[in-house]
């Protein structure tokens, strides 16, 4: 099977799903590289990006609401 033959299946699948099979892939090169399970991502913790989601924003509305407060004053 080639890469042209895998990549109309690859578009198809959800952002998460093309994370899990580039995680794959790379244990998969270091296990043929002769890595240990310890320098590989397996023994790393699984990254999940929606454990992330928001923390800008929480960041941006804290600031927003101490310059409202700072502004109380100034009328």
């Amino acid at each position: 099977m080639s890469i042209n033959d895998l990549l109309p299946s690859v578009a198809t699948l959800s952002h998460a799903d093309k994370f899990r099979l580039v995680q794959i892939v790379l244990e998969l090169l270091a296990k043929e590289e002769g890595l240990s399970a310890q320098q590989t991502s397996a023994s790393a913790e699984t990254f999940n990006p929606r454990s992330y989601y928001g923390a800008a924003h929480q960041s941006r509305q804290e600031i927003d609401e101490y310059i409202a407060s700072s502004r109380e004053g100034w009328n």
